[in-house]
């Protein structure tokens, strides 16, 4: 085939143009210029995969936008949304963009009732992979399996069902667990299962564990300490103290890289203040800062280490969820315990704020969720935190989750549904977006 060019004008030759100009017997010039002769003149591409050009890149673009509008109408989100027109004639679309993280919903599955707490139980010799998914009701406890399913399991688990639990870990590297409900603690191995019960008409009103310490605080302000023996595997009580006021929420942290305990705690108290007790042996509860409010109420606590450069000290974060739908966060000495006197404090929501410590990427990160849920974690090497809101429906529980699929993941609650979820995206914060067609 072969276009010639000739004074101006352009001739497509082909052996299909030339046989029917043949048969036309037309001359070429007036065959050419026959408006029916145009279907077999015209030239004709037969496009082809590419052969010497791979893509690595695409960014999907919203051109052309022909109408904006910013507002916040979904009605139960913080930040307001990007509405936008894109496109024209068929192929346009209206896209709705939001400030945030992007997240991947895995999984989503009703519930019997709307649950209070969700935990997460890990497995000790999974490499930190997920075991149980424990969710707490007014009056009772589900727990479900985590393997190639997820699956509903009663009492083969050891867990007292007909109680809500309070706060639940895994204990140390023989597979125990530990459950804190009102009544009491009740430890699990294997297939013995140990309890102490709260003296007198007590309950527990507050509870937090890792895989070797365990703290409640009871209706009151009295707060017990338990530890694990390492040696023969029973959970001793070590310590109590009256902190003089009913507590709200309770953090014990956790061990930091290559240490077997958590040196201290964090207690939130009603009467508007944070004080920090010392969890080593030769100080067992003993106050080593406070830090006081204003008029708001601390609705949850949580101890986070960040890595430790070099093999040294790592640095501790304290994290204040408050009922007033902020969240305030403040160095801690990791030596001292002293909580500094410059926290920063930030609106999140219209709800009370809920904190749990995540992994993302490696890092440690809390899981923040109000009104709309957030994510705070390091940025850069100089000690800097960022906060960034969650591209997500709002949440009411959260912790983290992980297994074969999802290494890091989270396992929330939002109504009467569960969900597993994966968060995206890098940075302090993504603009993820949702479109939907006209």
């Amino acid at each position: 085939d072969a276009i010639d060019i000739e004074e101006d004008a352009v001739k497509y030759t082909s052996a299909e143009t030339s046989d029917a100009m043949a048969k036309s017997g037309t001359a070429e010039d007036a065959y050419y210029s026959d408006p029916s002769n145009a279907h077999s003149i015209a030239p004709r591409f037969t496009p082809t995969a590419l052969k010497n050009l791979h893509r690595v890149f695409s960014l999907e673009s919203l051109a052309p936008v022909t109408s904006v509008l910013v507002g916040e109408l979904a009605g139960n989100e913080v930040s307001p949304q990007l509405y936008t027109l894109c496109g024209r004639g068929p192929s346009s679309s209206l896209r709705v963009l939001r400030h945030g993280l992007s997240v991947t919903e895995l999984a989503v599955s009703e519930l019997p009732g709307t649950p209070g707490a969700i935990f997460n139980v890990r497995d000790p010799s999974g490499a930190g992979s997920t075991r149980y998914i424990v969710v707490s009701f007014a009056d009772a406890t589900l727990v479900l399996s985590v393997g190639e399913t997820v699956e509903e399991i009663g009492r083969e688990s050891g867990f007292l069902t007909t109680e809500p639990t309070l706060a639940c870990s895994s204990l140390g590297s023989s597979g125990g667990i530990v459950q804190v409900y009102p009544g009491g603690v009740r430890h699990i191995t294997g297939d013995s299962v140990s309890q102490w019960h709260v003296p007198g008409l007590k309950k527990v009103q507050s509870a937090s564990a890792n895989e070797s310490q365990i703290l409640i605080a009871l209706v009151g302000g009295e707060l017990i300490y338990f530890e694990l023996d390492p040696v023969s595997g029973n959970l001793n009580e070590a310590a109590t103290r009256d902190v003089g006021s009913d507590v709200s929420a309770l953090d014990v942290g956790c061990a930091g890289q290559g240490r077997a305990r958590s040196l201290f705690a964090a207690v939130g108290c009603r009467d508007s203040t944070v004080r920090l007790l010392s969890l080593a042996p030769n100080s067992l509860l003993e106050q080593k800062s406070s830090t006081a409010l204003g008029a708001a109420r601390p609705h949850s606590v949580a101890l986070s280490n960040s890595d430790a450069d070099g093999g040294g000290i790592a640095d501790i974060a304290l994290t204040v969820g408050l009922d007033d739908g902020s969240a305030l966060r403040a160095g801690v000495d990791p030596v001292t315990g002293a909580i500094s006197t410059s926290p920063s404090r930030r609106f999140l929501g219209a709800r009370p704020v809920a904190v749990s410590r995540i992994t993302l990427r490696g890092q440690s990160s809390t899981l923040l969720l109000s009104s709309r849920p957030w994510i705070g974690r390091s940025a850069g090497s100089r000690g800097r935190h960022a906060m960034a809101p969650m591209s997500y429906a709002p949440l009411d529980h959260g912790c983290s989750f992980s297994n074969d699929a999802v290494r890091e993941g989270i396992v929330a609650t939002s109504g009467n549904t569960l969900r597993i979820l994966s968060v995206g995206g890098d940075g302090a914060a993504d603009a993820a977006g949702a479109a939907e067609n006209d």
